[in-house]
């Protein structure tokens, strides 16, 4: 975003406006805003209740969370996201540390989990999953499925199979109505109380054997229950398209 630099000086404004804009059928909270932005927690909520006062977002508390999304019929909503989403991103500076570059995985998680802002690239260490836990299977890795949406079903729904914690998982967009992996890879849902070290090994394993991409887009089981009776537009839209069961016990 640097020409937005000059017009927009926060730089935790423009990134909190693209986390909003690049999906405006989500919800978010205020720290999984942080999180999925990579901002300070006290500037988030300061930009947050910017937007409120504006009308571009509003807030609904669900427990002792205040969640915020879009309001649709705001004025110039489609102008802006065209601004903000067509805009060149702001080069990530280097650390001087080392890391992996998580290019192709992209994930939407909507508990406390690290994620990667559809449209950026972000830099952060794998993590190995720990040795002993329940869902130490995820760190087991079969072979590698041919490239296509039949094999990365099944290769999918074999790395899933024997952990509990993980109770939906949905293929669903292009690849639903493909038999050949989408240019763009497969866009994945996954229901469950997961570890993020653990789905984040076991994702970038598959992506790494098979050369095809997962946007992984993560609930918890009662954020999806709650958006599921409230009549999310995401989870409504999930129902009604055709979709690939890689695992079904919710």
């Amino acid at each position: 975003m640097t020409v937005l630099r000059y017009f927009i000086t926060s730089k935790a404004k423009r990134t909190v406006l693209k986390l909003f804009l690049a999906d405006i059928d989500s919800t978010f909270y205020t720290r999984e805003v942080a999180r999925l932005t990579g901002e300070p927690l006290n500037a988030v909520r300061r930009e947050l209740g910017y937007m409120e006062k504006a009308g571009l977002l509003r807030s609904h508390m669900l427990g002792n969370l205040k969640y915020f999304e879009v309001v649709r019929d705001f004025p110039f909503l489609a102008e802006w996201r065209k601004i903000i989403l067509r805009t060149p991103e702001e080069p990530v500076a280097a650390t001087g540390q080392h890391t992996h570059t998580v290019n192709k995985l992209k994930v939407r998680d909507k508990s406390l989990e690290e994620a990667i802002v559809p449209g950026t690239r972000v830099i952060m260490e794998r993590q190995s999953a720990p040795a002993g836990t329940a869902d130490a299977a995820l760190a087991t890795l079969g072979q590698a499925p041919a490239r296509s949406v039949a094999g990365i079903t099944q290769h999918l729904a074999e790395q899933f199979k024997d952990i509990s914690s993980i109770t939906l998982v949905l293929i669903h967009g292009e690849a639903a109505i493909s038999t050949e992996i989408p240019r763009d890879g497969v866009d994945l849902l996954v229901v469950g109380d997961v570890s993020e070290g653990d789905l984040l090994q076991l994702l970038g394993g598959v992506e790494d054997e098979t050369g095809v991409k997962i946007n992984l887009r993560r609930m918890t089981r009662s954020d999806f229950d709650y958006r599921n009776v409230r009549g999310d537009p995401f989870v409504r839209r999930i129902w009604s398209e055709k979709k690939l069961v890689v695992k079904a016990r919710h």
